[in-house]
């Protein structure tokens, strides 16, 4: 089983890229770090605790060769996540989206960005979310979420559906 996690700032393309990458991987599945049972406007420590729990769990429970995952990491989220995968006797690979900014804080794939939205996403750029050391893969790159899922899939070498 690999663990592929999709990392990088708000609006980086981890969602839909991650749901293309699923659909061409063979025998994947997809979660995403957004589904998870904290309200929306809970603190973000909290968002991202049941985040992280929900990742988990699925990791814990995984089938099949692949789990994509989409979630934004920090360097302990990592070191977690990697536990956990290596717990299960999975691997774990990070491919973080770095698009160029000015195409991550627009509107794009009819995503309208709140203005909160936008200056969470320029804080993630400082703060190193779209050039994580621990990234198997940095794509900056990404001419769409099925083009950019190919090139993953080829640069990680996976096995695609037949």
């Amino acid at each position: 089983m690999q663990i592929i996690i999709l990392t990088g700032p708000i609006n980086a393309g981890k969602t839909t890229t991650g749901r293309a990458l699923a659909r061409l991987v063979a025998d994947a599945s997809f979660v995403d770090g957004d589904d998870h049972d904290a309200p929306d406007d809970a603190p973000l420590a909290v968002r991202i605790s049941a985040s992280m729990a929900h990742i988990e769990t699925h990791i814990i429970a995984a089938q099949g060769a692949a789990l994509i995952v989409a979630v934004p990491l920090r360097e302990e989220d990592y070191r977690r996540l990697r536990d956990t995968a290596l717990s299960v006797g999975a691997e774990l690979r990070v491919v973080t989206l770095n698009p160029p900014s000015e195409i991550a804080f627009t509107n794009r794939g009819g995503r309208q960005l709140s203005p909160d939205e936008i200056a969470r996403a320029q804080e993630m750029y400082q703060e190193g979310y779209a050039s994580r050391p621990f990234s198997a893969l940095v794509v900056t790159d990404m001419p769409g979420p099925e083009a950019t899922a190919r090139a993953i899939a080829r640069d990680l070498q996976l096995t695609l559906r037949a």
